[in-house]
């Protein structure tokens, strides 16, 4: 009368979380997208010998890392 339910529980999918870690198409350099500037340009920032070095580039330019 009062057994198990085999019935699965609904489980709820985990939310999708969007990184900022970007690589350029060019050569590959790991980027973080830093904005959306609008007209298809995107502002990005790359360490390069212990600087921090900001550029706009189009939002072709980058790859998902």
């Amino acid at each position: 009368m009062f057994g198990k339910s085999k019935r699965q529980a609904a489980t709820t999918p985990a939310p999708t979380v969007q990184s900022d870690q970007y690589r350029l198409k060019s050569n590959g350099r790991r980027v973080t997208l830093l904005e959306h500037l609008g007209g298809g340009d995107v502002r990005i920032t790359m360490d390069t010998d212990c600087i921090a070095q900001d550029d706009i580039v189009s939002v072709r330019d980058i790859t998902p890392a």
